[in-house]
């Protein structure tokens, strides 16, 4: 019934393993039922805890709860800027959908990137209310994807002319769209540095999208999504346990990649307000000077 949204996948395109990055029968068999059910378990159980940890004993330094947590609104209507900004980034998601619907390979919208993608827009179009705020600061400990298809990137299957290029930008928006959310009046925050509660949120959020959405999707149709069913090719940890290992090395990476954006996305923001208040006082200052010299009578 669906196999339109896999049927122009290559599954037999093997590099150096017996099985192909793309999924097929062999990547299927990569492990056995019983070892991906009792993986899932230890999941399932890491990925609650997390989510009870971050709810109640994850505070920042004014100790409030998950649920309590506001982000410091800023007033103001959405920007002509902004609503730009969300006509081209949805132009450019509608692309990349076309581009599956062609290929016959619709399947792999859901890869994560796609979906913090679909957050993005979502953030871009809805005002600031207590729900957007929490999903802005949520998705910003999701981001760790947009910088490693940037740095290992799987373009082989993008056919289409400027599909490759398309890949990019999207990625590369990824990490823009939340430091532009920032400052366009949004009512938006960043977690704070000494905090991990959104963090933390963020990976059982991973945890359960991987084991819950793309793993019976795979398991389903052998499509390897985002390594789901099998090792990719480059995986520095291939093995018969190397989704275990990726739930490791991936966690780490996580609070590293997030707590670092936090920190250049702040110097960011900080620069540009620094510079549009000197802006400021400078036409200000010159706007004062020219009334100076206006209140000077004239010698007739």
């Amino acid at each position: 019934m669906f196999e339109w949204t896999y049927a122009g996948i290559n599954f037999s395109a093997k590099n150096t393993e017996p099985w192909a990055d793309d999924g097929g029968i062999e990547c299927a068999a990569h492990s056995t039922l019983r070892q991906r059910l009792l993986e899932t378990l230890i999941t399932v159980i890491v990925a609650s805890y997390e989510i009870y940890y971050a709810t109640y004993y994850a505070k920042n330094r004014l100790g409030t709860s998950f649920p309590r947590e506001y982000a410091r609104e800023r007033q103001g209507r959405p920007s002509v800027l902004r609503r730009l900004v969300l006509v081209c980034y949805a132009l450019l998601w509608g692309i990349e959908i076309g581009f599956k619907l062609a290929s016959r390979q619709f399947i792999y919208i859901l890869n994560p990137c796609h979906m913090v993608t679909l957050i993005q827009i979502i953030l871009l179009t809805f005002s600031s209310n207590y729900y957007t705020r929490g999903l802005y600061r949520l998705h910003c400990g999701m981001l760790n994807g947009g910088t490693l298809a940037i740095y290992f990137p799987v373009t082989a299957t993008r056919l289409f002319p400027f599909e490759v290029e398309l890949y990019y930008i999207q990625h590369i928006l990824i990490l823009v769209v939340p430091i532009f959310l920032l400052s366009s009046h949004g009512g938006y925050s960043l977690e704070p540095v000494a905090s991990f509660r959104w963090t933390i949120s963020a990976i059982a959020s991973f945890r359960f999208y991987h084991y819950f959405v793309l793993q019976p999707v795979s398991l389903l149709t052998w499509v390897n999504l985002n390594g789901v069913l099998c090792p990719f090719q480059f995986d520095p940890f291939i093995g018969r346990y190397y989704r275990l290992w990726a739930n490791i090395h991936q966690t780490l990476f996580m609070i590293i990649h997030h707590k670092l954006f936090s920190v250049v996305a702040r110097t960011i923001i900080q620069f540009d307000l620094r510079r549009i208040m000197y802006y400021s006082r400078r036409q200000d200052k010159q706007l004062h000077q020219n009334n100076k010299m206006s209140d000077i009578p004239k010698d007739k």
